[in-house]
């Protein structure tokens, strides 16, 4: 196998993983190319690279840009848009992925109040504010380890190295 070939597999990795995440398989594309780059690449290459047309690419890349995974460049004497994967892309990642566990956590919040407080009290309701009862719980205890875990990964981790991609 040579690198050409190895990208590519690790491309098209990515870009099931992410299907099976319920993202676009393009976003997958993207930051994997962008991971097995050292250096930031324009919008002109990506789309060149993965064979797509340059509007989804700028798209996604966008998306990616706001969930801080990846992130625009300036390239001397260049006027494109270059984009990077961040310096820490593993840890973002996974703190996105906490931040959809707390989003859970509130919506159990959330409905086990609206069960507690409804005016018609029975069996139904009773049972329904105990689950997001058990919802809110699980999810607390989830964020709990989540930020332990992304602690224990900031401290285990050299920002130099990071911030190099050298890690």
């Amino acid at each position: 196998m040579n690198k050409h070939e190895l990208i590519d597999q690790l491309v098209n990795a990515y870009a099931e993983a992410y299907q099976n995440l319920g993202y676009s398989s393009l976003m997958g594309k993207i930051v994997a190319l962008l991971i097995a780059t050292p250096g930031p690449l324009s919008l002109d290459e990506i789309s060149e690279r993965l064979q797509m047309s340059k509007g989804p690419v700028s798209q996604i890349a966008r998306k990616l840009k706001d969930h801080q995974l990846i992130e625009k460049v300036w390239v001397k004497g260049e006027r494109k848009d270059y984009y990077q994967a961040v310096p820490d892309i593993f840890g973002q990642a996974f703190a996105n992925y906490a931040a959809s566990m707390r989003r859970n956590q509130q919506l159990g919040e959330k409905f086990q109040s609206f069960a507690e407080t409804l005016p018609e009290q029975d069996e139904q309701t009773a049972h329904l504010a105990t689950r997001m009862a058990e919802m809110k719980h699980f999810y607390e205890l989830m964020a709990e380890h989540n930020k332990a875990f992304l602690q224990h990964w900031k401290e285990s981790v050299k920002p130099e190295l990071i911030e190099s991609g050298t890690l």
